[in-house]
């Protein structure tokens, strides 16, 4: 039995330095078409799509599918008179992840909008990335018209980033749970996952570049929250590898109306008894 653990564990490790390898040399042929495989990996969801025990908490809501970006994104509704939340996972997850604080919202009578994102929960697509997020977060917005948004992870980055690029005047509040901060952090993880050289990702970057209008450095999720003008609630467990402390601790510094949260011993999952009571004492000050 250690053996075959051993074996699986290196083979895991082994493929992607394989893809690695291949993308390389199908970059002195094809650059173009290698860079966007490498691209497409790097948005890929190994995960998160809706399970069958998710189920009996989605139909307590309800459930709605929007079209919006080559997308049929899911959308699940608990009616209230108060204000208007959306809910925004992270990646991997979908929006089953809320489903202890959606019981404490609707006591509060809020009227709550849980999005799954592109290739996650029972949404379509393959692949997932923070612009595409935001871009089908607009849409919806235009539908519900949210005045409270909190995110998790690449949620709680869509959230400020949404935010930075449309300044919806809806908005008076977001709570960001756990967003890292620097997206070239993403692609160093990524390089040394498949071991590709610097040269390959130099024109990783070009393509990024072409795609997006700025390249990794340029997307930093501190930076746009110099530009928020609602409330903030920033929560970080100071031992996140995900979302590394010292660096997301910036867009608390950038954002002016910030309130910082700091926990322990909690992980990037970040569900807790304490995180929720701080949720719901913030939005509703």
């Amino acid at each position: 039995m250690g053996f075959l653990y051993l074996y699986t564990f290196m083979f895991k490790k082994l493929i992607p330095k394989i893809i690695g390898k291949l993308l390389e040399c199908l970059s002195f042929f094809a650059p173009n078409k290698a860079t966007k495989i490498a691209f497409d990996l790097f948005c890929k969801p190994r995960k998160g799509k809706a399970q069958p025990n998710h189920n009996e908490f989605f139909k307590t809501a309800i459930q709605k599918k929007i079209n919006t970006n080559n997308h049929s994104i899911a959308t699940y509704q608990w009616k209230g008179k108060g204000k208007t939340i959306f809910l925004l996972h992270g990646w991997e997850s979908n929006s089953f992840r809320w489903r202890n604080l959606v019981e404490l919202l609707k006591l509060q009578d809020y009227n709550i909008i849980a999005i799954d994102s592109p290739a996650q929960g029972n949404s379509s697509g393959k692949y997932l990335n923070v612009p595409l997020y935001t871009e089908c977060v607009k849409d919806i917005a235009k539908i519900y018209k949210p005045e409270i948004i909190i995110g998790h992870s690449l949620g709680g980055m869509t959230s400020i980033y949404y935010q930075y690029k449309y300044q919806d005047e809806n908005i008076n509040k977001i709570v960001a749970l756990g967003p890292p901060s620097e997206l070239k952090l993403f692609l160093i993880v990524f390089q040394n996952t498949i071991g590709v050289s610097n040269k390959f990702m130099q024109k990783f970057e070009e393509f990024l570049f072409k795609k997006y209008g700025s390249y990794s450095k340029e997307f930093s999720i501190a930076k746009y929250a110099r530009s928020l003008n609602c409330n903030g609630l920033l929560v970080l467990d100071k031992n996140d590898n995900l979302a590394p402390y010292k660096l997301s601790k910036r867009i608390a510094n950038k954002w002016e109306n910030c309130e910082l949260m700091t926990v322990e011993g909690i992980g990037h999952s970040l569900q807790a008894n304490q995180i929720n009571d701080r949720i719901l004492e913030f939005i509703k000050e």
